[in-house]
Protein backbone atom coordinates (compact mmCIF):
# COMPACT_ATOMS: atom_id res chain seq x y z
CA UNK A 1 0.00 0.00 0.00
CA UNK A 2 2.57 2.34 1.02
CA UNK A 3 4.72 1.80 -2.60
CA UNK A 4 1.44 2.06 -3.83
CA UNK A 5 0.99 5.85 -2.34
CA UNK A 6 4.42 6.82 -3.14
CA UNK A 7 4.19 6.02 -7.05
CA UNK A 8 0.90 8.16 -6.55
CA UNK A 9 2.40 10.88 -5.27
CA UNK A 10 4.79 11.08 -7.64
CA UNK A 11 2.70 10.72 -10.37
CA UNK A 12 1.01 13.81 -9.08
CA UNK A 13 4.41 15.58 -8.85
CA UNK A 14 5.00 14.88 -12.60
CA UNK A 15 1.45 16.06 -13.46
CA UNK A 16 1.75 19.52 -11.46
CA UNK A 17 5.34 20.03 -13.42
CA UNK A 18 2.98 19.90 -16.97
CA UNK A 19 0.24 22.25 -15.63
CA UNK A 20 -0.29 25.47 -17.42
CA UNK A 21 -1.22 28.00 -15.24
CA UNK A 22 -0.50 31.29 -17.53
CA UNK A 23 -2.29 29.51 -20.52
CA UNK A 24 -4.47 32.24 -22.17
CA UNK A 25 -6.05 30.30 -25.12
CA UNK A 26 -6.24 26.51 -26.41
CA UNK A 27 -7.77 25.27 -29.39
CA UNK A 28 -8.12 22.30 -31.04
CA UNK A 29 -10.78 22.67 -33.64
CA UNK A 30 -12.18 19.43 -32.26
CA UNK A 31 -15.48 20.31 -34.14
CA UNK A 32 -17.88 18.77 -36.91
CA UNK A 33 -16.79 20.35 -40.68
CA UNK A 34 -18.43 23.52 -41.32
CA UNK A 35 -18.03 27.00 -40.52
CA UNK A 36 -16.11 27.58 -37.38
CA UNK A 37 -17.59 31.09 -36.10
CA UNK A 38 -21.13 28.72 -35.67
CA UNK A 39 -19.43 25.31 -34.44
CA UNK A 40 -17.43 27.19 -31.62
CA UNK A 41 -20.84 28.45 -30.18
CA UNK A 42 -19.60 32.02 -31.03
CA UNK A 43 -16.35 31.28 -29.27
CA UNK A 44 -13.99 32.90 -32.24
CA UNK A 45 -16.31 36.18 -33.47
CA UNK A 46 -15.93 37.99 -37.24
CA UNK A 47 -13.75 41.42 -38.09
CA UNK A 48 -14.03 41.07 -41.37
CA UNK A 49 -15.58 39.17 -44.62
CA UNK A 50 -18.17 37.60 -45.22
CA UNK A 51 -16.92 33.67 -46.59
CA UNK A 52 -17.02 31.23 -44.05
CA UNK A 53 -13.81 30.25 -42.36
CA UNK A 54 -14.03 26.49 -41.73
CA UNK A 55 -13.13 23.26 -39.91
CA UNK A 56 -12.91 20.77 -42.24
CA UNK A 57 -11.19 16.98 -40.18
CA UNK A 58 -10.85 18.65 -36.99
CA UNK A 59 -8.34 21.70 -38.36
CA UNK A 60 -9.18 25.21 -39.69
CA UNK A 61 -8.81 25.98 -43.08
CA UNK A 62 -6.84 28.61 -44.87
CA UNK A 63 -8.10 29.35 -48.07
CA UNK A 64 -6.48 31.89 -49.72
CA UNK A 65 -4.11 30.82 -52.87
CA UNK A 66 -5.41 33.04 -54.88
CA UNK A 67 -5.70 37.20 -55.08
CA UNK A 68 -10.14 36.64 -53.99
CA UNK A 69 -11.25 39.23 -51.43
CA UNK A 70 -14.31 38.74 -49.22
CA UNK A 71 -12.59 35.54 -47.29
CA UNK A 72 -13.67 35.35 -43.41
CA UNK A 73 -10.90 36.48 -40.43
CA UNK A 74 -11.96 35.47 -37.19
CA UNK A 75 -10.59 35.68 -33.56
CA UNK A 76 -10.89 34.00 -30.23
CA UNK A 77 -10.11 36.47 -27.44
CA UNK A 78 -7.59 35.84 -24.63
CA UNK A 79 -8.29 34.78 -21.22
CA UNK A 80 -6.40 38.38 -20.73
CA UNK A 81 -5.76 41.17 -22.26
CA UNK A 82 -1.72 43.45 -22.68
CA UNK A 83 -1.95 47.27 -22.47
CA UNK A 84 0.64 47.36 -25.49
CA UNK A 85 1.89 51.55 -24.20
CA UNK A 86 2.27 50.93 -20.52
CA UNK A 87 3.43 47.11 -20.21
CA UNK A 88 7.06 46.79 -20.86
CA UNK A 89 7.50 43.72 -19.32
CA UNK A 90 5.13 40.84 -20.74
CA UNK A 91 5.83 38.82 -23.38
CA UNK A 92 3.04 36.56 -25.34
CA UNK A 93 3.95 33.23 -26.69
CA UNK A 94 1.99 31.24 -29.41
CA UNK A 95 2.35 28.29 -31.03
CA UNK A 96 -0.04 25.61 -33.68
CA UNK A 97 0.80 23.47 -36.60
CA UNK A 98 0.37 24.07 -39.70
CA UNK A 99 0.45 22.18 -43.45
CA UNK A 100 0.12 23.37 -46.70
CA UNK A 101 -1.92 21.76 -49.50
CA UNK A 102 -1.29 24.50 -52.23
CA UNK A 103 2.02 27.21 -51.93
CA UNK A 104 2.22 30.59 -51.25
CA UNK A 105 1.81 33.31 -54.22
CA UNK A 106 3.77 35.93 -54.85
CA UNK A 107 5.09 37.97 -51.91
CA UNK A 108 2.89 35.93 -49.90
CA UNK A 109 0.76 36.88 -46.52
CA UNK A 110 0.13 36.75 -43.19
CA UNK A 111 -2.83 33.70 -41.64
CA UNK A 112 -2.09 34.32 -38.13
CA UNK A 113 -1.82 37.35 -35.48
CA UNK A 114 -2.68 38.82 -32.41
CA UNK A 115 -5.48 41.73 -32.47
CA UNK A 116 -6.14 44.22 -30.55
CA UNK A 117 -8.64 46.16 -29.53
CA UNK A 118 -8.00 49.04 -32.16
CA UNK A 119 -9.93 48.13 -36.14
CA UNK A 120 -7.42 46.88 -37.81
CA UNK A 121 -3.97 46.99 -35.62
CA UNK A 122 -3.12 43.76 -35.98
CA UNK A 123 0.67 42.28 -34.28
CA UNK A 124 3.04 39.08 -34.59
CA UNK A 125 1.99 38.43 -38.33
CA UNK A 126 2.64 35.13 -39.40
CA UNK A 127 2.57 34.00 -42.94
CA UNK A 128 4.23 32.71 -45.51
CA UNK A 129 6.19 33.34 -49.31
CA UNK A 130 7.89 31.75 -51.95
CA UNK A 131 10.37 34.67 -52.02
CA UNK A 132 14.09 33.48 -51.17
CA UNK A 133 12.65 29.70 -51.73
CA UNK A 134 13.84 27.25 -53.97
CA UNK A 135 11.54 26.18 -56.64
CA UNK A 136 8.36 24.12 -55.66
CA UNK A 137 9.04 25.21 -51.72
CA UNK A 138 8.15 28.13 -49.89
CA UNK A 139 8.83 29.48 -46.33
CA UNK A 140 7.46 30.89 -43.08
CA UNK A 141 7.31 34.78 -42.97
CA UNK A 142 6.99 37.30 -40.15
CA UNK A 143 6.55 40.78 -39.46
CA UNK A 144 5.60 42.66 -36.29
CA UNK A 145 2.96 45.27 -37.37
CA UNK A 146 3.46 45.83 -41.33
CA UNK A 147 3.12 43.23 -44.30
CA UNK A 148 5.61 43.80 -47.46
CA UNK A 149 8.31 42.42 -49.35
CA UNK A 150 10.62 44.64 -47.79
CA UNK A 151 9.42 44.91 -44.58
CA UNK A 152 9.22 40.69 -43.59
CA UNK A 153 11.70 38.22 -42.88
CA UNK A 154 12.06 34.99 -44.03
CA UNK A 155 13.03 31.35 -41.90
CA UNK A 156 16.09 30.13 -43.08
CA UNK A 157 14.07 26.80 -44.38
CA UNK A 158 12.43 26.01 -47.42
CA UNK A 159 9.12 24.14 -47.20
CA UNK A 160 7.62 21.68 -48.53
CA UNK A 161 3.96 21.05 -49.13
CA UNK A 162 1.34 18.11 -47.25
CA UNK A 163 4.08 18.36 -44.46
CA UNK A 164 3.14 19.21 -40.83
CA UNK A 165 4.97 22.02 -39.12
CA UNK A 166 5.30 23.51 -35.60
CA UNK A 167 5.26 27.35 -35.66
CA UNK A 168 6.33 28.96 -32.29
CA UNK A 169 6.13 32.70 -31.65
CA UNK A 170 6.61 35.20 -28.62
CA UNK A 171 5.76 38.72 -28.74
CA UNK A 172 7.67 40.67 -26.63
CA UNK A 173 6.29 44.07 -24.96
CA UNK A 174 9.89 45.02 -23.58
CA UNK A 175 10.65 45.43 -27.19
CA UNK A 176 8.03 45.26 -29.76
CA UNK A 177 9.59 42.52 -31.17
CA UNK A 178 8.54 39.44 -32.56
CA UNK A 179 10.23 36.13 -32.57
CA UNK A 180 9.87 32.76 -34.87
CA UNK A 181 10.81 29.42 -34.37
CA UNK A 182 10.19 26.16 -36.55
CA UNK A 183 9.87 22.95 -34.81
CA UNK A 184 11.82 24.17 -31.68
CA UNK A 185 13.07 21.88 -29.47
CA UNK A 186 13.83 24.74 -26.76
CA UNK A 187 14.00 28.71 -26.57
CA UNK A 188 17.36 28.37 -28.11
CA UNK A 189 16.26 26.71 -30.72
CA UNK A 190 17.16 28.48 -34.47
CA UNK A 191 14.72 31.38 -34.92
CA UNK A 192 14.36 34.47 -36.69
CA UNK A 193 12.88 38.12 -35.26
CA UNK A 194 11.16 40.79 -37.24
CA UNK A 195 12.25 44.25 -36.98
CA UNK A 196 9.54 46.24 -38.53
CA UNK A 197 8.10 49.03 -36.24
CA UNK A 198 4.83 48.72 -34.66
CA UNK A 199 2.70 51.54 -33.67
CA UNK A 200 -0.08 51.87 -31.10
CA UNK A 201 -2.69 53.80 -30.28
CA UNK A 202 -3.64 55.28 -26.86
CA UNK A 203 -5.55 52.89 -24.84
CA UNK A 204 -4.86 49.82 -27.06
CA UNK A 205 -4.88 46.18 -25.45
CA UNK A 206 -3.62 43.02 -27.27
CA UNK A 207 -6.60 40.98 -26.56
CA UNK A 208 -7.02 38.11 -28.86
CA UNK A 209 -5.61 35.30 -31.38
CA UNK A 210 -6.80 35.70 -35.01
CA UNK A 211 -6.71 34.00 -38.60
CA UNK A 212 -7.16 35.77 -41.32
CA UNK A 213 -7.80 34.56 -44.92
CA UNK A 214 -6.43 37.82 -47.11
CA UNK A 215 -3.61 38.93 -48.79
CA UNK A 216 -0.97 41.65 -49.42
CA UNK A 217 0.38 43.99 -51.59
CA UNK A 218 -3.00 43.40 -54.31
CA UNK A 219 -1.82 39.91 -55.03
CA UNK A 220 0.43 37.70 -52.32
CA UNK A 221 -1.44 35.51 -50.89
CA UNK A 222 -0.48 32.84 -48.14
CA UNK A 223 -1.33 29.83 -49.90
CA UNK A 224 -4.47 26.71 -48.91
CA UNK A 225 -3.12 25.55 -45.31
CA UNK A 226 -4.66 23.97 -42.28
CA UNK A 227 -3.96 25.30 -38.53
CA UNK A 228 -4.40 23.36 -35.63
CA UNK A 229 -3.44 22.96 -32.08
CA UNK A 230 -3.21 26.81 -31.29
CA UNK A 231 -1.62 27.52 -27.90
CA UNK A 232 -1.25 31.07 -26.37
CA UNK A 233 0.59 31.96 -23.25
CA UNK A 234 3.14 33.69 -20.89
CA UNK A 235 5.91 31.41 -21.04
CA UNK A 236 7.84 29.58 -23.74
CA UNK A 237 7.35 26.35 -21.49
CA UNK A 238 3.40 26.91 -22.14
CA UNK A 239 2.95 28.44 -25.17
CA UNK A 240 5.42 26.85 -27.23
CA UNK A 241 4.92 22.74 -27.23
CA UNK A 242 8.67 21.71 -28.07
CA UNK A 243 9.89 18.79 -30.29
CA UNK A 244 11.86 16.79 -27.97
CA UNK A 245 15.25 15.55 -28.75
CA UNK A 246 15.64 11.82 -29.29
CA UNK A 247 18.02 11.37 -26.24
CA UNK A 248 14.79 13.51 -24.38
CA UNK A 249 12.55 10.31 -24.95
CA UNK A 250 15.17 7.94 -23.57
CA UNK A 251 15.35 9.69 -20.71
CA UNK A 252 11.78 9.41 -19.66
CA UNK A 253 11.52 5.53 -20.99
CA UNK A 254 14.29 5.38 -18.28
CA UNK A 255 12.81 7.23 -15.69
CA UNK A 256 9.51 5.34 -16.15
CA UNK A 257 11.49 1.60 -16.20
CA UNK A 258 13.51 2.76 -12.98
CA UNK A 259 9.98 3.62 -11.24
CA UNK A 260 8.41 0.30 -12.19
CA UNK A 261 11.32 -1.83 -11.19
CA UNK A 262 11.69 -0.32 -8.11
CA UNK A 263 8.30 -0.80 -7.38
CA UNK A 264 8.34 -4.64 -8.06
CA UNK A 265 11.47 -4.81 -5.87
CA UNK A 266 9.85 -3.39 -2.48
CA UNK A 267 6.66 -5.87 -3.14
Amino acid sequence: MKNRTILFLTGLAALGTLARADVLLTESFSYDNGALITLSGGAWRNHSGTEALAVVGGQAVINQGDATGGREDLNRLLSSTFDVTADNTSAIYASFTVSFSAPPVGVGSYFFHLKSTVANQFYARVGATVEGAAPGSFRMSLSNEAWSSAGTVEYPMDLALNTTYMVGIKYDLATDRTTLWLNPESEASTSITATDVAAYGAGELIEAAALRQGTSVTTGAPGVLTVDNIVVATTFAEGVAVVPEPSTWALLGLGTAGLIWAARRRK
